[in-house]
């Protein structure tokens, strides 16, 4: 790994630092705000609304450990690695800056959403109490004795993500067993025979039993957009296996946990697609298109795999990942602007878009996998 690309992958893996804590303070936040229990029946639930300064110590925090892990890792110095001098390269220390910009500039924007959001919630909720008058659910019919009960709301219940734990367990015991007592050649021959083509299996199948259901909270438009992504999702994951067999590790394998690490992203990623119905499930699997060629680069520093100066540029990963970003971009402002009218006619042509230029990429980097 040249200077250079040491130096993005540590600004990549601060940036991820800071977007996991900053995610994490959302979800957070949000669960302050759920209903909570204990109140009399009928009446409007009792919720709580985080105030400004939780925020600013939740800021605080975010900055203290961007802080302890540039102390414990400054840049130049990845563990395992001899120290790089990029700083004394013009160009890299300029994308440094850029790259330290964009994240602090991504995060004020997050403060931003979510101190606009809780100033909409509680604008709604004094509206609601204008409107309500005093008496009106007292005033309001009961039922009758013996009269039919009112048929009950069909609901639509996704599967919740507490479910993977236990294939968390048999994932943590997999990484455990291999670590600790599977040699080298042994660790090849599991992710080569057994691990990706379980993982391709299970994608199969599910794609299979996407084809034979329907989802009536699914409009048309959202189908089309998971067919697009999920078909491209098991090709991009069937060229990682090829990856892996061409490599003709053996003896020499050592990125067994960043291929687990892929399988299950993929899986995860998949499952989130196909069978959740939040309109940010695109947005995880645009966030996961950017990290696969990153997770391609860490793999390729691990095996120690020499890769040829005189490629073109467009051979390189760096094409897909500037690609998954500037889609990810488009991604996130279609969220926004279809968040009053949930149209996916301008989503869909965007996903069409990517994919044909996501084609022709690997169409142009065939030389490289060739020689």
């Amino acid at each position: 790994m040249d200077q250079r690309s040491a130096a993005f992958l540590e600004i990549m893996i601060a940036i991820a630092v800071i977007g996991i804590l900053a995610f994490l303070i959302f979800l957070i936040s949000r669960y302050a705000r759920r209903p909570a229990g204990g109140g009399a029946e009928g009446s409007p639930a009792t919720t709580y609304t985080p105030q400004w300064y939780e925020f600013v110590l939740a800021g605080a925090v975010v900055i203290v450990a961007v802080l302890l892990l540039f102390w414990q890792f400054p840049p130049g110095t990845i563990p395992g690695t001899a120290p790089t001098e990029w700083q004394t390269d013009t160009r890299s220390l300029t994308f440094f800056i850029v790259m330290a910009v964009i994240a602090a500039a991504l995060l004020i924007v997050f403060l931003i959403v979510v101190f606009w959001r809780l100033a909409q919630h509680r604008r709604s909720a004094q509206t609601n109490t204008a409107a309500t008058p005093v008496g009106a659910a007292s005033a309001a019919p009961s039922p009758v004795e013996g009269a039919p009960a009112a048929a009950p709301t069909a609901s639509f219940e996704t599967p919740s993500a507490a479910r993977l734990i236990g294939l968390l367990a048999l994932g943590a015991a997999f990484l455990i067993l291999n670590w600790s007592w599977i040699p080298k050649a042994d660790q090849y021959a599991l992710m080569v025979n057994l691990i990706y083509p379980a993982g391709l299996v299970v994608a199969l199948v599910m794609l299979f039993d996407k084809a034979s259901r329907a989802w009536n909270v699914k409009g048309p438009g959202e189908t089309i957009r998971e067919w697009i992504y999920c078909d491209a999702l098991v090709f991009l994951f069937i060229l990682s296996y090829l990856n892996l067999i061409q490599s003709g590790a053996g003896e020499k394998y050592e990125a067994m946990f960043w291929d687990f690490l892929n399988v299950f992203a993929f899986l995860f990623v998949f499952w989130i697609l196909d069978r959740k119905v939040t309109r940010y499930r695109f947005l995880v699997l645009h966030l996961y298109l950017i990290a696969l060629p990153i997770l391609l680069l860490i793999w390729r520093f691990v095996q120690s795999v020499e890769v040829s100066a005189d490629i073109s540029w467009w051979s390189t990963i760096w094409p897909f990942f500037g690609l998954a970003i500037i889609f990810c971009v488009l991604e996130i402002i279609v969220l926004l602007a279809s968040r009053d009218s949930p149209s996916q006619a301008a989503a869909t042509a965007k996903d069409v878009i990517f994919m044909i230029l996501y084609a022709i990429l690997l169409i142009a980097a065939i030389p490289e996998a060739a020689a």
